[in-house]
């Protein structure tokens, strides 16, 4: 059993499955192509499956991307409706004018600490705790990470 074999058996199928699920060409390509990545690290346990059993991996490995990239949107979402909700209403977008994507153009140092404070719950005490730091530096931190969005909100509209 090779990659190829895989690919030329489920490729178009796994294609309309996945458009089934996300309703957009790119999506659907992104999974497929992940779930033939993750076949790819599989192969020798694919290869001792049998041609049916082969086809429910890669369509429950396909269906839970799909799902696990939903999960991230919405804590995105949490994400994006925590800092309207604590930042002053005028002088940051609300959360229906922002892209989907804004976690991912959040600069990598302050991504974590968003996520820890407004996607986990966390308090800036431990915050601090974990990352082994004042609470008053996370506090700066995730002021300055605010700060980042406001003068940055213009790319999200």
């Amino acid at each position: 059993m090779t990659i190829a074999d895989l690919y030329e058996e489920f490729e178009t199928r796994l294609r309309r499955y996945a458009m089934s699920l996300a309703r957009d060409s790119d999506r659907a390509d992104d999974l497929v192509q992940e779930t033939f990545i993750r076949a790819w690290a599989h192969l020798e346990l694919l290869g001792q499956l049998n041609p049916h059993q082969r086809r429910a991996w890669l369509y429950q490995v396909l269906k839970n991307l799909f799902l696990d990239g939903e999960r991230a949107r919405q804590r995105q979402q949490a994400l994006v409706e925590q800092l309207t909700r604590e930042a002053p209403i005028a002088s940051y977008p609300s959360p229906e004018a922002m892209s989907p994507g804004l976690f991912e153009l959040v600069p990598e140092r302050y991504r974590g600490l968003l996520h820890q404070r407004y996607v986990l719950g966390m308090t800036s005490k431990e915050i601090g705790r974990e990352l082994g730091i004042p609470a008053a530096t996370v506090r700066s931190r995730l002021h300055l990470a605010i700060k980042w969005l406001r003068a940055h909100q213009s790319e999200f509209l």
